[in-house]
């Protein structure tokens, strides 16, 4: 017999999921010692989507033009990011990431995989297949929600 889950259950499940797959991520997967959880995700947006202009960096991260200009002025300290020309506007310069910039990323996410990998070891075969399976499903649904919250505007009255 099949239930059908109400839009309030199948949200709640879903939520729960990704929190729980953000705390795994957050607490034992990832290097917390070298970067900042915000550098960290500007300087991924950064690598994914190329050159950008600081404002709209901001915008996407969700912080300030001040704030964000801080962050990326350390950054460029760090030899991450650097500035380059911007093709549309010789007045305008845009934030790339250097070549030590998206090596680190590179170590992050091998770090990453390495952790995960002596993590899966906990499980059954049974269990490491199902979550392979799921993980299979949900990842281009995932990558649909992420490139539809770039652009979707916030409420205000979503939960917090």
């Amino acid at each position: 017999m099949s239930q059908q889950l109400s839009e309030e259950q199948a949200q709640d499940c879903i939520g729960r999921l990704l929190d729980d797959a953000t705390d795994l991520t957050a607490r034992f997967l990832s290097d917390r010692a070298d970067l900042s959880a915000s550098a960290v995700f500007a300087i991924n947006r950064v690598s994914q989507e190329g050159p950008i202009r600081l404002t709209a960096l901001a915008a996407k991260e969700g912080v300030s033009q001040p704030s964000m200009t801080q962050l990326m002025q350390r950054l460029e300290r760090a030899e991450l990011v650097a500035r380059v020309p911007d093709p549309d506007d010789g007045r305008a310069c845009l934030i790339g990431i250097t070549e030590q910039g998206q090596a680190l990323l590179d170590d992050r996410r091998r770090l990453r995989r390495e952790r995960l990998a002596e993590l899966l070891t906990t499980l059954s075969p049974e269990e490491q297949n199902a979550l392979w399976l799921s993980a299979r499903v949900a990842a281009p649904i995932l990558a649909r929600l992420t490139a539809g919250a770039d652009t979707a505007a916030p409420t205000d009255d979503a939960p917090g």
